[in-house]
């Protein structure tokens, strides 16, 4: 049977030399060897293989995991393997879908951001579950948040950070705050993130929408007034506390910084 140097096998295959010794290395290939040269050689069927190594290392195997698949000689354990391979494939296509979701819903929200620096409009708010980690401008250090935040930081990818001024506080144009981290309700099922004494959860309502920019020293009570003259105007009443989705963000110091806010605040009409 024809035999083909190491060389010739790697550019065929679009890897490299050291990857082929590396897998020699692992015990999965065993080159023909001359004992004066040292050269290595492979066979078709060696070949072979080696393109199917590099199938199931695509399928996410890890090379000890390949050899362990390559010592069995049954179907239904290659069939089973190939099946746990496969809910793993799928949950990590669904993150990346969930992923895809957050920035499609971050980019809804900046043009809508757009529109409201017009002026407040309306609109829903999304169901959501929230975590404060930040209470004005200090956090909160309680051990159940922390742990909860560590568990958030882990999805950031998913999450958007987020304000909220409660309902007493919007009506009286006080700059008192929450700061935490956002996600919705899909996202959340999926990462079995539920409502606890740190965690709350937010159904979707109808909402008075507006854009908001948070700097230091800014009269908050302005803005608050443009949002109660809306209310009036339109024959509504504010009905819970504000929730926003930080669109961008710049911070340097506590004198110097710049929060974007799209904000959803709920409302019935009277």
């Amino acid at each position: 049977m024809k035999t083909y140097k190491i060389g010739e096998i790697a550019k065929m295959l679009g890897i490299s030399s050291e990857t082929i010794r590396n897998y020699e290395k692992k015990g999965l290939i065993k080159p023909y060897k001359e004992e004066e040269s040292r050269y290595r050689f492979y066979d078709i069927i060696q070949i072979n293989y080696l393109m199917s190594l590099q199938r199931l290392q695509k399928f996410g195997y890890t090379l000890h995991e390949i050899g362990d698949i390559m010592k069995t000689e049954s179907i239904p354990e290659m069939e089973e393997s190939l099946r746990e391979k496969e809910k793993r494939i799928l949950r990590e296509a669904f993150y990346t879908q969930l992923k895809l979701d957050s920035i499609h819903a971050n980019l809804s929200c900046m043009r809508q951001a757009q529109n409201a620096k017009q002026g407040c409009f309306l609109g829903y708010r999304p169901a959501l579950y929230r975590m404060n980690y930040q209470k004005n401008h200090e956090l909160i250090q309680e051990e159940e948040v922390q742990n909860e935040l560590m568990k958030w930081l882990k999805y950031s990818d998913l999450t958007f950070m987020s304000g909220s001024v409660s309902l007493e506080h919007l009506i009286h144009g006080e700059n008192e705050f929450d700061f935490g981290f956002c996600i919705d309700k899909k996202t959340a099922e999926f990462l079995e993130i539920k409502e606890s004494e740190v965690v709350k959860f937010y159904k979707s309502c109808p909402a008075i929408i507006f854009y908001y920019e948070a700097k230091a020293n800014i009269d908050f009570q302005e803005t608050v007034k443009m949002l109660l003259n809306f209310a009036k105007e339109n024959h509504l009443v504010i009905d819970g506390e504000s929730v926003s989705r930080v669109l961008l963000a710049r911070w340097q110091d506590e004198e110097s910084y710049f929060i974007s806010h799209l904000v959803w605040v709920p409302y019935k009409k009277i």
